[in-house]
């Protein structure tokens, strides 16, 4: 080989060379491109190498209230309604309040008409708990942060159960135009009152939250899971069963102690990833309900001081059970981690912990290098659906 080949390809050698060096420099910059100290390997969001596996092993709580009417006095300062509610929120807790539209007494004096009212010019007249001076304390509560309002039908005496389809879409269109006309408030839930297992139902929801706007349903489907898949509509998805201690009721089973309480809730949470406690609270103003607002507040303390709990709202906990199956997790090496929401329909706000004994600081991007946050600790981090993200160990 001539001496002019050789210094030829020794310079190709070095050239080739530098580009390595530079692709190597570049693979440092990159926390995504980083894979030298392990190899890839994709793992379930919830397993305990997950650095978010403490998202989905903490069982999460939802709570209702139901049977809130405007025109009683179950706005502040109900000891009920509002001192429960504000008790659960200084845990962090979410309420929602379910309400019925319209009285029954009062929707008789209309022949039971389904259509579109002005409260405050007709139903005044029969209960100055329509006066628009008392709404408006309602209206206060309803637009604090912690609760929200969801529409427990038509009103409290309707049988659903049989309706078909064209009365249960009349019936949920009136509800919630009723609301939104005279409260400008939009549910985004519905609890119907005794629809649990009625497919038209399901339906009319679905029509509706298609049409106006999204709601949710809650635990009416009970009976026909397999109808809808997950995903398919907001409408027709629901939440689950729930536990309700009926303290002073005269109806469901009430318990009588703190303890019965106690073991109803540890034998109903147990293996369940979302709680879902419902109260009727509506007695608990009465002079002589003293024993079980007591029994109310000492459940309430009991449930977030004696358990790990995450708090979540009722949409996100529908969210949630949409989306349960679908974030992914890949190792990419000792110090680097990506976490896939490519495949979520929603956002979500992720629990985060160090994923290793080795500790340090971790810093969170996003996939176009846009900086999420720092985790030292567990940590609650937003991410958006659609995005992958990169955890690296600084």
């Amino acid at each position: 080989m001539s001496k002019s080949k050789i210094i030829g390809l020794l310079s190709i050698l070095i050239i080739i060379g530098m580009l390595c060096g530079c692709l190597e420099s570049s693979s440092e910059k990159n926390p995504q491109n980083d894979v030298s100290s392990t190899e890839s390997m994709s793992i379930a969001a919830d397993s305990s190498l997950s650095p978010i596996q403490k998202y989905f092993t903490t069982k999460k709580i939802i709570w209702t209230f139901d049977d809130y009417y405007i025109h009683l006095d179950h706005h502040p300062p109900h000891k009920g309604f509002d001192g429960l509610s504000q008790q659960i929120h200084t845990y962090g807790g979410y309420v929602n309040i379910m309400c019925p539209f319209i009285p029954d007494w009062i929707n008789k004096n209309y022949g039971y008409e389904i259509r579109n009212y002005s409260v405050v010019q007709e139903f005044s007249q029969y209960h100055s708990g329509f006066s628009q001076e008392n709404i408006n304390l309602s209206l206060e509560f309803f637009n604090r942060s912690y609760i929200s309002v969801g529409a427990h039908s038509w009103n409290h005496s309707e049988n659903l159960g049989f309706a078909n389809l064209s009365y249960a879409y009349k019936d949920i269109n009136y509800t919630f135009w009723n609301w939104y006309n005279n409260y400008h408030i939009k549910p985004t839930f519905w609890l119907g009152h005794n629809t649990d297992g009625n497919y038209n139902i399901s339906l009319a929801l679905k029509k509706f939250s298609e049409t106006y706007w999204t709601v949710y349903a809650e635990a009416f489907r009970a009976s026909w899971k397999d109808r809808f898949p997950n995903g398919i509509s907001p409408a027709v998805e629901y939440i689950g069963s729930d536990f309700d201690p009926y303290f002073g009721c005269n109806f469901g089973t009430p318990c009588t102690t703190l303890e019965e309480a106690q073991q109803g809730y540890n034998d109903y949470a147990q293996d369940r990833e979302i709680i879902f406690i419902r109260g009727h609270p509506a007695i608990l103003n009465q002079s002589n309900q003293q024993y079980n607002l007591s029994l109310w507040q000492q459940f309430i303390d009991w449930i977030y001081q004696d358990h790990d709990l995450m708090n979540i709202n009722h949409i996100e906990a529908i969210e949630y059970k949409i989306d349960r199956n679908n974030f992914g997790v890949q190792i990419n090496n000792d110090d680097n981690y990506t976490i896939d929401l490519t495949n979520c329909q929603f956002n979500h706000t992720i629990l985060f912990s160090i994923p290793d004994e080795k500790g340090g600081q971790w810093t969170l991007t996003e996939e176009t290098g846009r900086y999420i946050g720092e985790i030292t600790r567990d940590t609650y981090l937003f991410l958006e659906s659609g995005h992958n993200y990169f955890l690296q160990r600084l």
